[in-house]
């Protein structure tokens, strides 16, 4: 120790030279990589609730990804006349709370939302679309500049007798282009889907029609729009062409619009060879059983849908559904990809991605190109979470298990028991998502690892009610991100 400031006195210019290229060394360092990370959404103050909390969704604030929106069904704690909650978190996901500013009673019957960052409010703009099912399915179209307020979103416009509200926006300078894609029992003709749009932030919504066959009276449920940076929207739905009450004979159509939905007769780009009616049809005649009873473990089934665009190249899109398969499952999914705009689509599933006796398909591209798919497997008598990334359109993948719950417990409380859909989104360097599952504290539950805010002993593997009292297991939302592969 005593030799080392001779040293620096010998040699000052090399002395000099190791401090720059030290200071070089150190400012060159790549950023740390994100972790895994799982998180329970229930707050330390509700550690006694016992509600199903299924069929989640996730926001994520694009100018500032520290601030997102999940939902769930998730009932007002405190009051029965109450708004029914959100959950909110201002830390990346670390924490969350509720806050109960969604313009319907109690507990939505259905609600996905996305937030936009045209407007620039750091937390906000949230558009969100609520049914209502107290009395009667009632579609709420809102929105807040202000997540953490706990102002009730101001309601844009309402009307009756739709179903599954899926949301999409586009944030540009302007303001938010809004995309709702809806089961509109309204439309002619039994020809339901639809997509609501605004181009005004809410101001004012326009209906649009997106299926031009006949039908056996209506579409499927599911009718999901994606939006890519550049203005082109695509969307995603069942054709239901026959229905013995079972299954569904079905077409899986998309359709896609080139300038962000602003014209007077959008998503009339894609015209199918076979008829030369506007959207494409990616397959043809397939069977998707359909079941309001618990019938893939305590699950429902009939209506998993999920479209992706990659965002720097609008250009490659892709969708996944789920039917009965060619191998006597009850529940297979399937991707397939196009990547000349909808116009051709790939013949058979890309590889490692025909999964049976699953649900809940959700497809994200992140920023680099690469696709994750997240769902939800019935294998052994567990619901298995997995998420797989791809660089290569699925030749090769890396698979992530997220939870590995028993599928028997707890006992469904009413339907869809998990959800009709869960779902992934990419930002920054993550793609970051949204699941239910059993909450029993076990750690062998969650390969990854957990963290929960509602009292749990995990030695134990009982929750309790913060008080040491104990609590029944039930069905909790969890948040997901973990890190986007090279």
């Amino acid at each position: 120790m005593k030799a080392l400031p001779g040293f620096w006195v010998r040699f000052p210019a090399f002395a000099v030279l190791l401090m720059i290229t030290g200071f070089i060394l150190a400012r060159a360092q790549p950023p740390a990589v994100p972790s895994i990370k799982v998180v329970d959404l229930i707050p330390a103050s509700l550690s006694g609730e016992t509600n199903q909390d299924s069929e989640p969704f996730l926001a994520i604030q694009p100018a500032n990804p520290q601030v997102m929106v999940a939902s769930a069904f998730t009932p007002n704690p405190f009051s029965n006349t109450g708004n029914a909650p959100v959950y909110v978190s201002q830390d990346g996901g670390k924490s969350w709370v509720l806050n109960a500013i969604t313009p319907v009673q109690r507990m939505t019957c259905d609600i996905t939302h996305a937030m936009a960052a045209g407007e620039n409010h750091p937390r906000g703009d949230l558009h969100a679309s609520t049914l209502a099912c107290a009395s009667s399915i009632t579609l709420d179209e809102s929105e807040t500049n202000d997540v953490s307020s706990s102002t009730t979103m101001n309601v844009q416009t309402t009307r009756v007798n739709v179903d599954q509200p899926f949301v999409r926006v586009l944030g540009i300078s302007s303001g938010d282009r809004i995309y709702v894609g809806v089961n509109d029992f309204n439309q002619p003709n039994g020809r339901t889907a639809t997509v609501d749009v605004s181009v005004d932030g809410g101001a004012t919504y326009k209906s649009f029609p997106i299926e031009a066959r006949k039908t056996m009276g209506q579409d499927g449920p599911s009718v999901r729009p994606a939006v890519a940076g550049d203005g082109t929207v695509y969307a995603a739905f069942f054709g239901w062409r026959k229905f013995s009450g079972t299954v569904a004979t079905t077409d899986v159509v998309v359709v896609r619009d080139d300038t962000a939905a602003t014209g007077a007769s959008p998503f009339q780009a894609l015209k199918d060879p076979s008829d030369k009616l506007p959207g494409r049809l990616v397959v043809k005649n397939i069977s998707i059983p359909w079941s309001n009873a618990p019938t893939l473990g305590q699950e429902r089934i009939g209506s998993t849908l999920s479209i992706a665009v990659d965002p720097n190249n609008s250009s490659t899109v892709y969708v996944g559904w789920a039917d009965r398969g060619n191998k006597g499952d009850i529940y297979t999914l399937h991707v397939r990809r196009s990547t000349d705009r909808g116009v051709t689509w790939s013949k058979k599933d890309l590889p490692h991605t025909t999964i049976r006796n699953a649900t809940n398909i959700a497809l994200a591209v992140a920023h680099n190109g690469v696709t994750g798919v997240l769902y939800q497997q019935l294998s052994n008598g567990r619901w298995v979470t997995h998420l797989v990334q791809s660089h290569d359109a699925f030749a090769t993948i890396q698979e992530t298990i997220l939870a590995s719950v028993p599928a028997n417990e707890p006992t469904e409380q009413f339907l869809p028991y998990l959800g009709d859909y869960d779902y992934l989104l990419s930002v920054e360097n993550e793609f970051r998502g949204v699941f239910c599952a059993n909450n029993t504290p076990d750690l062998g539950n969650f390969p990854q690892g957990v963290t929960y805010q509602r009292a749990a002993d995990f030695t134990s593997k009982k929750l309790n009610d913060g008080s040491g009292n104990p609590v029944s297991i039930s069905v909790d939302p969890f948040y997901f991100s973990i890190p986007v592969i090279p």
